[in-house]
């Protein structure tokens, strides 16, 4: 079969299965499956042969899938009620840190509101029992996002447009970036055609690829030492999401004392100023409290905590949850900075190397591992040799067979993802071990 057989192929399943894959139920396993298996080998296909393929080409095709992605309303993911929701009640006059969904029900501008009152019977009930949790950035693509309209539909298509707009401006620095690297441009295809990352960050509206965005805009103005205009985006980064804060440690070592110092007290007052958006003295505990959840209630896909859990309660008699999240939490904060300390970080290679590995053992004690939790360590290892955040994003996404089962406890889901975490612990010890991908095509040499 000739090449251009083999990528026009490629080309049809990937949009063919993508399409789809935006289309249907969370809880039709098999054939999610099926489809994501598709896309998946389908991208490899076309990355492995890129280089037959017209960069023109590559950005037609990009443009396809994101623009499908875009006129599908979410269906793998019910968080975007809570988005339209919380852009919503901003409009009516009410901080979303200040009020539970269930509370504002109790006020009348709300609960005679059909609208908002729909908005409320899709959330899940975890969302309507809790405060917000996104950062004050997060809140203004909610807010702008439901300015226009009380439909739904148009709302998420906004909501969408924003994102995809964002991420457009990210892979303009993205390219500038690894031209300063001296790192080839094509590796931002591995990114940008990944089915992980179209489905999870525009088709189902999670914001890791926008906050990923401004990370590649800070990191390109930090690569030019131009530390205040880095700073910045750096801050923006983080309100949007707070996983950047684990890249703090690293930059230490790399930037130096003075730069270093720079880089810290700016960004840290940016965030500060920011969070003053939303946040003040009476509802930033509200706002911890529920990021707490994700620490002490919440278990979903881990690997080390879960296991835990089972020896506590075959020890106890108790699920143990509550104090053994956060115990997991120091034990990697711990890791992480030892990793930050140990050894030079002296070049760009090195230290995205490093925080690849800090964000991957970060996944590894978490309590709590969504598909798209894993698009910040994928998108910083395509600075990388390392290509095994490339395949946990394909095996990652078959964690929705616990939307068949609705229960984490099924000996199903668990053998799922006890399978899940052998393979991608082996060949992270295998790329660790030998510095470079087994596949020759996804290294970065």
């Amino acid at each position: 079969m000739s090449k251009r057989t083999i990528i026009t192929f490629s080309i049809v399943v990937f949009i063919t299965s993508i399409s789809l894959l935006n289309s249907i139920e969370r809880t039709e396993f098999t054939l999610i499956s099926f489809l994501y298996t598709s896309s998946f080998f389908s991208y490899l296909f076309l990355i492995k042969y890129q280089r037959n393929i017209k960069y023109q080409h590559l950005i037609f095709l990009s443009g396809i899938v994101y623009i499908i992605s875009m006129i599908y309303e979410p269906l793998l993911s019910d968080d975007y009620y809570r988005f339209i929701w919380d852009g919503e009640i901003t409009w009516a006059g009410f901080n979303p840190f200040d009020f539970k969904p269930e509370e504002l029900l109790q006020q009348k501008c709300i609960n005679k509101n059909a609208y908002l009152l729909n908005l409320y019977d899709f959330m899940s009930p975890l969302s309507q029992a809790n405060y917000s949790i996104y950062p004050p950035i997060n809140q203004i693509y909610f807010i702008i996002a439901t300015a226009l309209s009380d439909s739904i539909k148009i709302n998420t298509f906004i909501l969408k447009l924003l994102i995809v707009t964002t991420e457009i401006i990210g892979a303009i620095y993205l390219r500038k970036l690894l031209i300063n690297l001296k790192i080839k441009t094509s590796r931002m295809w591995l990114l940008y055609l990944n089915p992980l990352w179209i489905i999870e960050s525009v088709g189902n509206c999670h914001f890791e690829g926008v906050m990923i965005s401004y990370l590649f805009i800070a990191i390109y103005f930090l690569s030019k030492y131009k530390m205040i205009v880095g700073s910045m985006f750096f801050a923006i980064a983080i309100q949007i999401k707070l996983i950047p804060f684990i890249f703090l440690p690293f930059f230490y070592r790399f930037l130096g004392l003075w730069r270093s110092t720079l880089f810290y007290s700016i960004t840290i007052i940016i965030v500060m100023l920011l969070a003053l958006i939303h946040l003040n003295l009476f509802n930033i505990e509200n706002f911890f409290n529920s990021i707490k959840l994700y620490f002490e209630v919440f278990e979903f896909n881990s690997f080390i905590l879960y296991n835990y859990i089972q020896y506590g309660i075959a020890e106890t008699g108790w699920n143990l949850t509550k104090i053994y999240g956060p115990q997991l939490s120091k034990i990697s904060i711990g890791i992480i900075v030892i990793l930050s300390l140990y050894g030079q970080i002296d070049n760009w290679k090195k230290l995205f190397n490093r925080i690849t590995i800090a964000l991957f053992l970060y996944l590894l004690f978490s309590s709590t591992i969504h598909p798209w939790y894993i698009l910040t360590m994928f998108a910083m290892s395509i600075f990388t040799n390392y290509s095994f955040p490339i395949f946990w994003t394909f095996i990652i996404f078959f964690s929705y067979i616990f939307y068949h089962f609705n229960d984490s406890s099924v000996i199903e889901f668990r053998l799922f993802v006890n399978l899940e975490y052998f393979l991608i612990i082996s060949l992270f010890l295998y790329e660790i071990i030998n510095k470079k991908s087994p596949i020759k095509f996804l290294r970065l040499n």
